[in-house]
């Protein structure tokens, strides 16, 4: 999953991101998907089942907390091949 930066980083620099995760076909709850802050803006999503649609949000995180979370992304697509990139889900 790859996500842009802040377009704002308040009064201290950001330190990592949170990303969470949910079936894009319900309203099931947010689970997050990485336990300590990814200082990237780019993350492998492990154990996902195949042919599932998932949304995905971030957060900005710096020695304040995290921030708020971004809109969620559009639903993308588990491959039933792991070594191909997800694609955007079909409507």
């Amino acid at each position: 999953m790859r996500y842009q930066l802040p377009a704002d980083e308040g009064d201290a620099p950001v330190t990592g991101y949170q990303l969470q995760r949910r079936d894009a076909m319900s309203e099931s709850e947010w689970q997050t998907v990485n336990e300590t802050p990814v200082a990237d803006t780019e993350l492998t999503v492990d154990r996902l089942q195949p042919l599932t649609s998932h949304r995905f949000r971030v957060a900005a995180e710096n020695q304040h907390g995290v921030g708020e979370y971004s809109p969620p992304s559009e639903p993308v697509t588990c491959s039933a091949d792991p070594d191909s990139e997800p694609q955007p889900s079909q409507r």
